[in-house]
């Protein structure tokens, strides 16, 4: 192959870290507000021509959702850790908040394009393929997730009554909805650590309430443990300390 062939591995190199360059200051400068950012400002901090950007991702748009894009697989990965083998079914439901959670802490600047694809920008102009990729990899995540819910009403854990479609969705949409309160500049804000409890509380909330009678202890209360997908001898149903 000539050394200057467009398909050498060292120019694919070369163009994945220019494309990875683009998606960081895309997500800086986005992160302060989608319209008001610039592609010469965003092309100043790649260090690459504004024509670069355009060659990369065709529009605007199409840069916002290959952020989405890559916001969806840093999740899924997170995801696949609370799918452990040695938690029952509804304690892998309950552990997907929990990597949510660290995933917020750990990539707050991804955040908003996990959980806003389409809000801020008008991707109507978008690449089409693309967008249509973002909505399969997002149903994806979202199927996998269903399946854990399925999973533990076939198991007798959750509640045969639920909706395993819809209760994935409202769990999804709650998550976004908390940890969107990082992102207001009123009195409604919340602080990292005020999320963190909200949703270790809203992970009880949902534990007792998706619990089918069942799986319940003499006391009533569920048998499936709060476990967090970094710590999983977490102590047992009821306990204070599974909400760390």
């Amino acid at each position: 192959m000539a050394a200057g062939s467009e398909h050498s591995p060292r120019i694919t190199r070369r163009r994945a870290r220019t494309r990875e360059q683009i998606l960081d200051a895309a997500e800086r400068a986005f992160g302060a507000g989608y319209r008001g950012a610039r592609m010469e400002d965003l092309a100043e901090a790649a260090d690459v021509s504004v024509g670069s950007i355009y060659g990369h991702f065709g529009s605007k748009d199409g840069l916002y959702l290959a952020l989405v894009e890559r916001a969806l697989e840093q999740f899924a990965t997170y995801l696949d850790h609370a799918f452990r083998p040695d938690y029952t079914p509804l304690e892998q439901v309950l552990a997907a908040g929990d990597v949510y959670l660290r995933f917020h802490l750990e990539h707050p600047s991804s955040f908003r394009f996990l959980a806003f694809d389409g809000v801020e920008a008008q991707t109507q102009t978008g690449d089409e393929r693309l967008r249509e990729r973002v909505g399969e990899r997002l149903e994806e995540i979202l199927g996998s997730f269903q399946a854990r819910i399925e999973a533990a009403i076939a198991a007798g854990e959750a509640d045969a009554g639920y909706d395993a479609k819809l209760a994935a969705r409202f769990l999804w949409g709650a998550w976004n909805g908390v940890v969107s309160f990082s992102l207001r500049a009123d009195r409604m804000a919340l602080t990292d650590e005020e999320i963190a409890a909200c949703l270790r509380l809203g992970r009880r909330m949902v534990n007792e309430g998706l619990t089918a009678p069942g799986f319940r202890d003499a006391d009533g209360r569920s048998r499936a443990r709060l476990v967090d997908a970094g710590a999983p001898t977490e102590p047992g149903p009821g306990a204070e300390s599974g909400d760390l």
